[in-house]
């Protein structure tokens, strides 16, 4: 029950207080700044009941993209790929993502980032566009949608000056390249699990 709490706090914290929430998660002492804490009581039950849904929505034949009718018999099949990829994809994505970040803002700066700051600030980003992603699954064929994925370039814009502290001069430079990340890691996983597949 504490980490339904917690996942709703978060989530709104993130998308109404985010500048206040950025500010809060620099102070190392919170427990919510420290990468296991967040993972174990936030990120892995999130993701956990986002799977379900996708599970639910995927066996439904909804996601698919076919001519499968919306009230198609349960597909155990469709639902465990669904699940599987939106699975793997969150859950190696926070760490391809943390990776590409630090490579390239990093070697193109000339300058660091806090590596445990840098791993907080993903899996937050990433976690608004876990949630977005699962509300545009329900209503797959309002596609204008998908477009409310876009109000996390304003979170990472904030993230970066609030939580990573980065110079002015290196800002944009930075939310372009986290953003990027951030939106392509989940999909790079899935596409290359769709091309193992086939």
């Amino acid at each position: 029950m504490e980490e339904i709490r917690y996942i709703f706090k978060y989530v709104k914290d993130l998308l109404s207080h985010t500048e206040e929430t950025w500010k809060r998660l620099r102070d190392p002492e919170l427990p919510a700044a420290r990468t296991e804490y967040m993972l174990r009581n936030y990120y892995w039950p999130m993701m956990g009941v986002c799977a379900i849904c996708i599970f639910l929505l995927h066996g439904n034949g909804i996601m698919l993209h076919s001519k499968l009718a919306y009230d198609a018999p349960f597909s155990l099949e469709y639902g465990m790929k669904g699940a599987v990829s939106f699975i793997l994809g969150y859950a190696a994505g926070p760490t391809l993502a943390t990776l590409l970040i630090r490579e390239l803002f990093c070697r193109f700066t000339q300058s660091e980032l806090n590596k445990e700051r840098l791993e907080i600030f993903v899996y937050y980003s990433m976690s608004i566009v876990m949630l977005f992603d699962l509300f545009c699954s329900f209503l797959p064929t309002l596609t204008f949608l998908s477009f409310i994925g876009l109000y996390v370039i304003y979170i990472v814009w904030l993230g970066s000056s609030e939580l990573m502290e980065v110079a002015d001069k290196q800002q944009r430079f930075f939310i372009v390249v986290a953003v990027v990340a951030i939106y392509c890691s989940p999909l790079l996983i899935q596409y290359i699990l769709r091309l193992i597949e086939r």
